[in-house]
């Protein structure tokens, strides 16, 4: 499975940052991705989900492993950073993608789910 594109569509206010569209192969397209701002100024991605009737939300979509994971969170929050530099939007934003895939980084490293130490360290 390869990506063969990332399409950033930037929201204004709120916690959503931006909206991602994800293309597999050329052929499968992943959409609604959203890019949140969290604690601290840091962005994530969240996956297609929807409303619940007990007012829960449940994935449509989702990575099944974590290296499909780490590798669809780099690819998109790339995307975000790259379309953040090219619009001129402020740094803050920019530096809060950084700092959120650094984040992402860790908990997704082999070292915090397994204790063991990542070819990165």
């Amino acid at each position: 499975m390869e990506i063969s594109e990332v399409r950033i569509n930037l929201n204004k206010g709120g916690k959503v940052k931006a909206f991602a569209q994800v293309i597999f192969d050329g052929c499968f397209l992943v959409g609604d991705i959203r890019v949140l701002e969290g604690k601290e100024g840091t962005v994530y991605v969240a996956m297609p989900s929807r409303r619940l009737r007990n007012g829960s939300f449940r994935d449509i979509a989702h990575p099944l492993n974590t290296d499909t994971r780490k590798l669809l969170d780099e690819a998109i929050l790339s995307e975000f950073e790259r379309v953040i530099a090219e619009r001129g939007v402020t740094a803050d934003a920019g530096a809060a993608a950084t700092r959120s895939q650094q984040i992402a980084n860790r908990l997704l490293g082999e070292k915090y789910w397994t204790n063991e130490e990542t070819e990165e360290e």
